[in-house]
């Protein structure tokens, strides 16, 4: 079981940023309010996938527990596959909260490389059954 979360990301005024919103799906119809992202305790993995009006493209993330030993290795980071779709692992067992920078890039040429602001995700949702 996973649970995905579709973003829409544009270069930021300042030109240095991917400027987010989140989705609960594709179309980009039913926006999550802010950037924390609460999902089901059973979900497993949280997918990030592009929404249908990104301008920019989802190459990879990176991530961390919150509260957590500090530090960087390579299980912190998630390329995207060939569909721009990033997944990492939630536990289905306790709450944890999880820092997330999302990186994009511009689609044909790479001109530069975009992170996001820092999304948290949370998986303190009830379970689906």
């Amino acid at each position: 079981m996973s649970y995905s979360v579709y973003v829409e990301a544009k270069i930021s005024a300042d030109g240095n940023f991917a400027d987010c919103k989140y989705f609960k799906d594709y179309q980009g119809t039913e926006e999550i309010p802010g950037s924390e992202i609460h999902i089901p305790i059973d979900s497993g993995n949280c997918i990030f996938s592009q929404a249908e009006s990104t301008e920019l493209l989802l190459i990879g993330a990176t991530f961390k527990t919150i509260g957590s030993t500090p530090g960087m290795n390579a299980s912190n980071f998630a390329p995207a596959d060939d569909e721009n779709n990033v997944s990492f692992a939630m536990p289905t067992t306790q709450s944890i909260v999880k820092g997330v920078v999302l990186l994009f890039s511009t689609p044909g040429t790479v001109q530069n490389l975009y992170p996001s602001s820092d999304p948290q995700v949370l998986n303190d949702g009830p379970a689906t059954c």
